[in-house]
């Protein structure tokens, strides 16, 4: 049985440990096809997971409470079926809320096995972290070098919308870290920017070309769906069978970096190392409607890295519209 996931910080490794294959719901193919008219204040992202979760009715969906417009689809697709399950995503980091991230594992768990899951052995799941820990390293060292969409598909099917990987063996070629092909033409003279914010699908992919049309490239990508959505790591914690459940809860708890977290340091102190090695010149805010978390950023993001910011709003049909390429184009100019 497929599971569809609606953010990164739903372990993949404990759904398929549980006999099942995970998806994150945004990378899916189809996921903005025909889109319809949005109502005022409903997000395309939450809109476009309902109605992919609609059309996979064989499929469980797992949505999570750090988005109020996901919460809210939750509350509609659960009226229609079983196979939908709400998990309680933390917002603040303490041990009560450690605690109620590892209960939250516990209750996806019976609620996989209500779906046909197998119950997990500790080998089980300690082959699961094992591999997925691998293909997470190559992809994290391959950051800084691989051109933007190149990267974004590497990460989809890691995601679970390509080839297998359970390998730890990526069937996407990635670039080796040294040499480094964006210190080379034609992208040595293109002006160094950071994609942050909302999911960035496969439909929106083509902002990556319009930007290095523009005379940019995208040289950080930290939608919630490029870099952001690697940062679990299982490095430095115990690997024997007893403690796999507490290694998976500090994999993901403890490097858990989003938008929603309260105090969200952690997503500051993430992008700045980052920004400064890769001599970012300006930040792009990707964002969908009615994310108010995201919009909320652009001031703090511009004083405290001191980069010009370009808000770009994602629209229902997945494309730069004329008016903000228009606007990013003149952006770009503004850089140089």
């Amino acid at each position: 049985m497929d599971v569809l996931l609606t953010s990164p910080w739903i372990p993949a490794e404990w759904v398929r440990a549980h006999g099942l294959a995970a998806h994150g719901i945004w990378f899916a193919k189809s996921f903005e096809e025909e889109a319809q008219p949005l109502d005022t204040g409903v997000c395309a992202f939450a809109e476009s997971t309902v109605r992919l979760a609609r059309h996979h009715s064989g499929a469980a969906v797992v949505f999570t409470t750090a988005c109020d417009q996901l919460r809210r689809g939750f509350d509609d697709l659960a009226r229609q079926r079983s196979s939908a399950l709400l998990f309680n995503l933390p917002a603040t980091r303490s041990p009560a809320a450690r605690q109620l991230y590892r209960a939250e594992l516990e209750r996806l768990g019976q609620f996989l096995r209500e779906c046909g899951g197998l119950t997990p052995t500790p080998e089980m799941l300690q082959n699961e972290l094992e591999q997925t820990d691998t293909a997470r390293r190559r992809l994290r060292a391959a950051a800084e070098n691989c051109p933007a969409r190149r990267y974004a598909a590497a990460v989809a099917e890691f995601h679970g919308w390509g080839s297998e990987y359970r390998t730890g063996q990526l069937a996407l070629p990635l670039p080796t870290p040294d040499p480094t092909p964006l210190t080379r033409p034609p992208f040595s003279n293109r002006i160094p920017l950071a994609l942050i914010g909302s999911p960035l699908g496969e439909a929106d992919w083509n902002l990556f070309d319009q930007v290095e049309t523009a005379g940019g490239r995208v040289v950080l990508n930290a939608t919630k769906t490029g870099e952001f959505s690697l940062c679990p790591t299982f490095e430095g914690w115990p690997t024997d069978p007893d403690s796999m459940l507490d290694t998976l809860v500090a994999g993901y708890f403890d490097h858990l970096v989003d938008v929603f977290q309260r105090p969200n340091e952690p997503l500051y102190n993430w992008l700045r190392p980052r920004l400064q090695s890769r001599h970012v010149r300006g930040i792009i805010l990707w964002t969908f409607a009615g994310c108010d978390l995201w919009r909320a950023e652009m001031q703090t993001l511009r004083e405290t890295f001191d980069l010009p910011v370009l808000l770009l709003e994602a629209s229902a049909a997945a494309a730069v519209i004329p008016r903000d390429l228009t606007r990013l184009q003149a952006f770009l100019a503004s850089l140089t």
